[in-house]
């Protein structure tokens, strides 16, 4: 990035924990290129001629990469609270610039992809990979096999107020009130919604893993440290 634009430098400083933060700080003047304040977001200036507060301005390139085992009442949303990144405690210019790959519902438990990598995200959320997405769901009654069909052909809900049909799932019975259920989709509440849609209620959801990568033995609220090769087991 030869050129880089105010406000990402400003997010990637560690300085600014939302867009709008890193809006309101170069609006104030606080942001210089060359010693002026500038009070445009996109302007473009090279690193050595940015300083914030008159200081220059420190970036952090490394990549890292966490494995999240996500605990019930954390969102994925970086501006509500308590969010799953309040989890972390690293360096302040890395922890800023986390972000995780994909979301799982406040009431949702397991494998969450924790980041600082815009490039693999794009790789992983791109929707011709097809990845399987794999659940665990206690439910309050047996699905019967009328249900478990409509699991594998097609099950319909609501989806923004317009009824959906979504792609044909994997379901398998675990245990008397337990099912292992694989989506490829990720629509907001969409296995609850389909548990539903059979006449069951799901009791409680976790996420064990995406395509080849497993959840890791670890505890809820916990993470594990994983390379971008370890990341890769996701499209076996």
């Amino acid at each position: 990035m030869n050129k880089p634009r105010l406000i990402q430098v400003v997010k990637r400083a560690g300085i600014a924990e939302t867009r709008k933060d890193a809006m309101d700080l170069i609006k104030s003047g606080r942001v210089k290129v060359n010693g002026k304040p500038v009070y445009d977001i996109y302007y473009q200036a090279r690193l050595h001629e940015i300083t914030i507060d008159d200081q220059p301005v420190k970036i952090v390139d490394k990549k890292v990469y966490f494995l999240l085992n996500k605990p019930v009442g954390y969102s994925c949303q970086k501006t509500e609270t308590p969010n799953v990144l309040e989890l972390f405690h690293l360096d302040k210019e890395i922890q800023n610039m986390l972000f995780t790959i994909g979301r799982l519902d406040v009431d949702t438990t397991g494998l969450l992809i924790v980041t600082n990598d815009g490039s693999i995200m794009h790789a992983i959320l791109k929707p011709e990979q097809n990845i399987w997405k794999t659940y665990i769901a206690a439910v309050d009654k047996t699905i019967y096999p009328d249900g478990l069909e409509k699991f594998k052909k097609g099950v319909k809900i609501e989806v923004e107020n317009r009824p959906y049909i979504c792609l044909p799932a994997q379901i398998e019975k675990i245990g008397q009130f337990e099912y292992e259920i694989k989506i490829k989709e990720g629509k907001k509440r969409q296995i609850r919604k389909m548990i539903e849609a059979v006449g069951a209620k799901c009791l409680s959801l976790k996420r064990i893993a995406i395509g080849g990568l497993k959840l890791p033995n670890i505890k809820e609220g916990m993470f594990k440290e994983v390379t971008k090769r370890d990341l890769e087991k996701i499209f076996n």
